[in-house]
């Protein structure tokens, strides 16, 4: 049985991007949840992995320059921090390599508000993630096979010159 050359090109190509997985675990993300004035949550990297020992701080809204705590993730990617009922925070992980992820959390009473940070620099708006630089390279990987297939397919074989 003979393979199709699109689909062992499709294969290829698949392979390829799989085969990059550590390169893609760069883009931190985190997850938070409150209990009454628990604040726990877990980060990790972009392609699921738990990010472990990423520090991660805890800032007041009234006072966004000084840490009231630092703690660092366990094995999971797991954290709890203690808040306060009826105060609003941040929180910001930082890993290797510079990344960070910063998110606002305000606890009021049996609900807990979260929203993303654009820049936890300067404890910017709430703002929807951009995509991500691998996404887009991988998009126009795919894309580059229609005109190569497309081109192989009109190339006239030898033995009609």
């Amino acid at each position: 049985m003979r393979v199709p050359q699109p689909f062992l090109a499709l294969m290829v190509a698949l392979a390829a991007l799989m085969a990059s997985g550590p390169a893609l675990a760069h883009g931190l993300q985190m997850k938070l949840d409150a209990e009454n004035q628990m604040i726990s949550g877990q980060v990790y990297f972009s392609n699921g992995k738990e990010a472990e020992g990423v520090w991660v701080e805890l800032f007041d809204d009234r006072a966004p320059e000084t840490a009231i705590e630092t703690v660092q993730t366990g094995p999971d990617g797991t954290f709890r921090v203690e808040g306060e009922q009826g105060r609003g925070y941040q929180v910001r992980a930082s890993g290797e390599e510079g990344h960070s992820i910063a998110l606002a959390i305000a606890l009021e009473g049996e609900v807990a508000r979260v929203a993303m940070i654009e820049d936890p620099a300067d404890g910017g708006e709430a703002s929807v993630a951009e995509i991500p630089a691998w996404a887009i390279l991988g998009g126009f990987l795919a894309l580059s096979l229609i005109p190569a297939l497309w081109f192989r397919k009109r190339r006239k074989p030898a033995s009609e010159s």
